[in-house]
């Protein structure tokens, strides 16, 4: 017979299997009868959505059952006729985000990676705070940002509250509220003085789709999402404005360009229809060729997980605002430039503005 091992819950034990080629576990619960007979309970495997929190709660409901004599309320043993998975609540969650024009693709796109893989399966009901915290904890083994696992999580908090307003879930308690989120550490502030954007630009003048998009992103501050947005019908070549969509905020605004990026846009999409996309590179060459070129260029000696000084993508978007505080521009067109929803975003570039009083303390004596 396998070893039982205990979980953190009295009564609830676990073996360790193999399902599909890969490290299952089997829930059991242990409890004693009405005549004082020792039991034991198969519950379920992980790999069906079965968590250590649920079969505690099962084993809770046979002893109370046992004490009280009486059959437990419908909801209390959660006799559900159908089975409302995660997926489905984050289903209806987006449609009706449509309905309410919001824009779906990123946030869509991150519950997809990242939380669907994990919890997308579960019944609603048996997601409690031990699956919550699984979820940040597989992010955090995959290095991601601290920034992403929240907004990952927040995300699942919001699909959740919809589920209970809508009475998709039987729960009252959104677990997600009890997991206390990372810290984050917005010391990522590298940027690209003008002679390495220039060093940058020579670097991709041979690759025409890259030099666009890089002349785009210095030229507008825009998140990688945004600049792929970005069609022919939404370049005012008159004005020079063009508009910008901001997926993390659901929302959008306008960026501007010079006569010289303007003259260069117009002649590569002379023979594209408005609504064409400017950038038709897949997102993943399109990462890996300008990594490459960052790591040749900026990244040479740098710690792969050096993540304060290293080169990306979203350091584009960092220069873009540097270089306008340090020739003075006022904080709050910089706030309007970048579509930051909150200042206190915005005024981490105030530092580098020659109005900062760098000066003036300088020449103080």
């Amino acid at each position: 017979m396998a070893k039982r091992e205990k979980t953190q819950f009295s009564g609830v034990y676990y073996i360790t299997t193999i399902t599909n080629d890969k490290e299952d576990k089997i829930y059991y619960i242990r409890y004693r009868d009405g005549n004082n007979q020792a039991r034991e309970i198969k519950v379920g495997k992980h790999s069906e959505g079965v968590r250590a929190n649920y079969c505690n709660q099962k084993r809770n409901e046979i002893l109370i059952k046992q004490r009280l004599g009486e059959d437990l309320p419908a909801i209390a043993i959660k006799k559900k006729k159908h089975i409302i998975t995660l997926d489905t609540a984050a289903e209806k969650f987006f449609k009706e985000r449509e309905m309410q024009n919001k824009d779906n693709a990123h946030t869509q796109s991150k519950y997809n990676n990242w939380i669907a893989p994990v919890l997308g399966k579960m019944d609603i009901d048996l997601i409690g705070l031990e699956e919550v915290r699984g979820l940040q904890e597989s992010l955090v083994k995959k290095e991601y940002a601290a920034a992403t696992i929240n907004f990952t999580i927040n995300l699942l908090h919001a699909i959740v509250n919809y589920a209970i307003e809508n009475k998709l879930s039987m729960s009252v308690h959104n677990p997600t509220k009890k997991l206390k989120q990372l810290k984050v550490d917005n010391a990522r502030d590298r940027y690209l003085t003008k002679e390495e954007c220039q060093r940058l630009l020579e670097a991709v003048e041979d690759e025409p789709v890259l030099r666009l998009f890089v002349r785009l992103s210095l030229s507008t501050g825009g998140r990688l999402e945004t600049i792929l947005s970005i069609s022919k019908k939404d370049i005012d070549f008159t004005n020079k404005i063009i508009a910008l969509k901001d997926h993390k905020n659901a929302s959008s605004y306008r960026g501007f360009i010079n006569d010289d990026l303007t003259s260069y846009v117009n002649a590569y999409c002379k023979d594209l229809k408005p609504n064409d996309k400017l950038i038709t590179m897949p997102v993943r060459t399109l990462r890996r060729q300008l990594s490459n070129i960052f790591a040749d260029l900026f990244n040479a000696d740098l710690d792969k997980n050096d993540r304060k000084n290293r080169v990306v993508i979203h350091t584009l978007r960092h220069t873009f605002a540097s270089l306008l505080a340090i020739q003075g521009t006022p904080i709050f067109t910089i706030q309007k430039l970048m579509n930051h929803q909150d200042i206190k975003t915005t005024l981490r570039y105030a530092k580098l503005s020659p109005e900062s009083g760098r000066e003036a303390v300088r020449n103080l004596f």
